[in-house]
């Protein structure tokens, strides 16, 4: 009876823990049948996408520029030399060439017709010569007045000058040398209006004065008030019927200023528009443009400017000087 209630309690353990141990076991589904699983599905987070983004690429079309529109400001086409249109009018005076007499200036320095001697010079912060004065003497060629048109601002001015030579080489070369102008075209001398016009600064003297270029310089430009009397002022007509009577050996010395300081290029302007005879004067040594602008001293004043001071050579053609101060040296 014991051994039964032993053995029981052993059966009844075993039968506990074969139940236990098939428990532990996976189930089984019958074939065919999917079990669902409940699996976590992946959150589909949002990830910034390569979107193409718009880069400028360079070509070779330039970059926009304002274009300005058409003006009336010309192109300045440098040209070489201002050459001067002969007079419109014939010439009515025949040839008489002055003749050449020994004559020395101060320094002793023979007076021909290459003569040319410096009566102001100013530099410009470069070193270089902007401001140039200088008496040049002069071959009287006949002894006429003439004249020729110069357009100005629209307006036509007389321009009365006289027919000389001067010798930059070994030969003479004609010029005009002019003493003034009017407004109007081929205005005769006789019917000039009263005024600055009408006059042209001349001294005459015979061979045997003292000459010093930079001593007539000073005196004949004073002020009005003060000028000396030995530089006055005659009539272009007085000087028309002078010409004629003086003797055939005389030497001509204008001076004139032939560079201008750039600062003082609109004054020049403002004195061209207000003053016939100084338009007429300050032309041969500006470059205007189409617009009677000044753009430049002329090509022929710097080339005046290179021939006093290194001697070089001024190409043939018609040029003008101008007489401010114009003096007249006979011979004996």
């Amino acid at each position: 009876m014991m051994r039964k209630l032993t053995r029981s309690p052993l059966i009844l353990i075993l039968t506990l823990l074969l139940l236990a141990a098939s428990g532990c076991q996976s189930t089984r589904t019958p074939a065919g049948a999917e079990t669902l699983t409940a699996t976590p599905s992946p959150t589909i987070t949002p990830t910034p996408t390569n979107t193409p983004t718009f880069t400028p690429t360079h070509t070779s079309t330039p970059a926009f520029t304002i274009t300005s529109p058409p003006t009336s400001t010309p192109t300045m086409t440098a040209t070489p030399f201002r050459i001067l249109s002969p007079t419109p009018i014939p010439s009515q005076a025949p040839l008489r060439p002055a003749v050449l007499f020994p004559l020395q200036d101060n320094f002793g320095i023979t007076i021909d017709w290459s003569y040319i001697h410096v009566t102001h010079v100013g530099y410009n912060d470069r070193g270089e010569v902007n401001d140039l004065w200088a008496f040049m003497a002069f071959q009287l060629l006949d002894r006429g007045i003439h004249q020729r048109n110069f357009r100005f601002q629209g307006e036509t001015i007389t321009v009365y000058y006289l027919n000389v030579a001067h010798a930059f080489g070994d030969e003479p070369l004609p010029m005009q040398l002019v003493l003034g102008g009017t407004p109007g075209e081929n205005v005769p001398i006789s019917v000039i209006p009263a005024g600055g016009t009408a006059y042209a600064q001349v001294a005459i003297r015979d061979g045997s004065t003292y000459f010093s270029p930079r001593i007539a310089h000073r005196e004949a430009n004073r002020a009005f008030d003060e000028r000396d009397e030995a530089y006055p002022f005659l009539f272009l007509h007085e000087l028309e019927a002078l010409l004629p009577e003086l003797p055939d050996e005389l030497i001509l010395l204008a001076n004139h200023p032939i560079l201008v300081p750039r600062n003082d290029w609109p004054q020049v302007k403002l004195d061209m528009e207000r003053v016939s005879f100084l338009a007429a004067r300050y032309q041969p040594f500006f470059e205007l443009d189409p617009y009677d602008r000044i753009v430049d001293q002329s090509a022929f004043a710097y080339a005046l400017r290179d021939h006093i001071f290194g001697r070089e050579a001024v190409p043939a053609g018609i040029y003008a000087f101008s007489s401010r101060n114009l003096i007249i040296i006979t011979g004996q």
